[in-house]
């Protein structure tokens, strides 16, 4: 057993301990434990990274199959949590991104449907590192939607329940919203405008599908944020337009490479 199994094992164990915790914590009537829940969190991700530091690493070059990804982009969303959880309240969002990110390691460590590795050339690390930062940022925000589509819910029927009556007022929630989905879209424009850089052939790489996905989810963000800038969007219109970008994102990438890759049985 070699050191990325070892650490991955390692990984899926600490993010199921992290996500009990907070799960336990969240049954509670009193504000969790910040401390406890991000040191599990982040013995977790520094094992998940040294797995996926051996996994996707080969001498070829990048591993970029659906589960390696799928996996790294969990990784650092819950890098990206954790860090943000330094100066806004995110903590509860890991009730979300710990499973997912436990769920993720099993398929990196032990699928594969043969996906080549990429040479590291003309911009490939670059565009690789901002899509999969892009996805990670744009998916938080993808689940601080639910959680304020919940809470917008309860506040209309008149009776918080549970744990949100843990969570900051709305508009806190909804500002916090808004700071993840700006960071993503940056991130996003990065990751299209290297991408292009770096693709030499959209139809020969077969990469137009997931090209023209990625710009709409660019463009539904980009309409959301001028929306509110203009027109002071915010509450069920914030949340659709978040929920379907991200949606779009998606598909452009990870349902694409499952088609490629399971049914068409291409890379």
């Amino acid at each position: 057993m070699n050191l990325s199994v070892i650490s991955g094992l390692a990984a899926f164990a600490l993010y199921i301990l992290a996500s009990l915790t907070v799960f336990s914590q969240f049954r509670g009537q009193s504000t969790p434990s910040r401390r406890s829940i991000l040191t599990l969190g982040g013995l977790a991700v520094a094992a998940h990274m040294i797995s996926l530091w051996g996994t996707m690493l080969t001498p070829a070059g990048l591993r970029l199959g659906l589960f390696p990804v799928a996996s790294a982009a969990a990784a650092t969303c819950v890098i990206a949590v954790l860090l943000s959880c330094l100066w806004r309240p995110f903590q509860w969002i890991n009730a979300i991104v710990y499973p997912f990110a436990a769920l993720t390691i099993p398929g990196m460590l032990w699928v594969s449907n043969g996906d080549t590795a990429q040479p590291l050339a003309h911009g490939l690390g670059t565009h690789v590192l901002f899509s999969i930062l892009a996805y990670a940022v744009l998916g938080i925000a993808a689940a601080q939607a639910i959680l304020v589509r919940i809470q917008d819910h309860q506040l209309k029927e008149g009776h918080i329940r549970g744990i949100m009556r843990l969570f900051p007022p709305v508009q806190v929630m909804e500002t916090m919203l808004f700071e993840a989905i700006w960071v993503g879209e940056i991130l996003l424009t990065i990751a299209i405008a290297s991408g292009f850089f770096y693709v030499d052939n959209l139809f020969a790489q077969h990469l137009v599908h997931k090209t023209v996905l990625t710009l709409i989810a660019w463009v539904v963000f980009a309409t959301l944020l001028a929306g509110r800038h203009l027109r002071g969007w915010r509450g069920r219109t914030a949340i659709r337009f978040t929920l379907g970008g991200f949606a779009v994102l998606l598909v452009g990438f990870f349902g694409s490479q499952l088609v490629l890759e399971f049914i068409l049985h291409r890379n």
